[in-house]
């Protein structure tokens, strides 16, 4: 297992996929920073405004980010032909179990990286209401939950058909599904997992008032239940997953 790992982390480096994890909080924190006002009365509700968007944000780039993780991870056995060589030298076990440890601890620095861009921003930006730091790590748990389920799925889709190609189209589709599921009423969201993101969202819009611009936001109650079923969804793709590893013809 250790060097199967190692041999991936080696792998990462010529595929640049710290370049991807990057890339995410940076989105964030330049697109929310660049929508954020410098009037007080939103700066004194800035974190519940950024907590109430992030969700959307993840919602339409996670789903593509995710599948171009899993499809890259794998990208490099198909287009080499290398999957029968590999299954002579390691264990399937070793294998599957490297490729899930690495892509989900991928997707765990994503994931701290962007709640990092969240606090960068409101110092930076001197939000003056204080970071609810409960909320910002249920976004975080949910996030997560969110991402490795997704990354699961498309990770099982690329061992599946050994093509990158379905597998960035489920992403893409996805993002778009999950975005229109947000103005859907809310039961329509829990039949669109790349949209969960919005479900699982702890903020919601309190009072906004057309004429005046003004647009306050408050907590809403956490939804534990879409939470543990994403979480059981997720061990069932990683199940089937390696089921599909482990009994696959090569």
């Amino acid at each position: 297992m250790g060097k199967a790992l190692h041999a991936e982390f080696q792998k990462a480096r010529r595929r640049h996929d710290l370049a991807v994890c990057l890339g995410v909080p940076v989105v964030v924190f330049l697109w929310a920073g660049g929508t954020t006002s410098t009037d007080p009365e939103e700066l004194a509700n800035a974190y519940s405004s950024l907590l109430y968007a992030l969700p959307v944000l993840n919602a339409i780039l996670m789903p593509i980010v995710m599948a171009l993780l899993a499809s890259r991870l794998w990208d490099m056995e198909v287009k080499g032909s290398t999957t029968k060589l590999l299954y002579t030298l390691q264990s399937r076990r070793s294998l599957f179990a490297a490729k899930a440890a690495f892509g989900i601890g991928e997707v765990v620095l994503m994931v701290t990286l962007e709640m990092a861009a969240a606090v960068a921003l409101g110092r930076v930006q001197h939000y003056t209401e204080a970071l609810p730091v409960g909320q910002l790590l249920y976004f975080g748990v949910c996030t997560l939950a969110v991402d490795v389920m997704l990354y699961l799925s498309e990770l099982l889709l690329m061992l599946a058909l050994e093509n990158p190609l379905p597998a960035l189209c489920v992403g893409i589709v996805g993002a778009l599904v999950g975005l229109f599921s947000a103005f859907m009423p809310p039961i329509v969201s829990y039949f669109v997992p790349w949209g969960y993101f919005i479900p699982l969202g702890s903020y919601e819009v309190k009072f906004w008032d057309e004429a005046a611009h003004t647009v306050l936001y408050g907590p809403r109650p956490h939804n534990r239940g879409l939470l543990a079923f994403t979480i059981a969804l997720a061990a069932a793709l990683f199940a089937a997953a390696w089921h599909l590893m482990r009994n696959k013809e090569v």
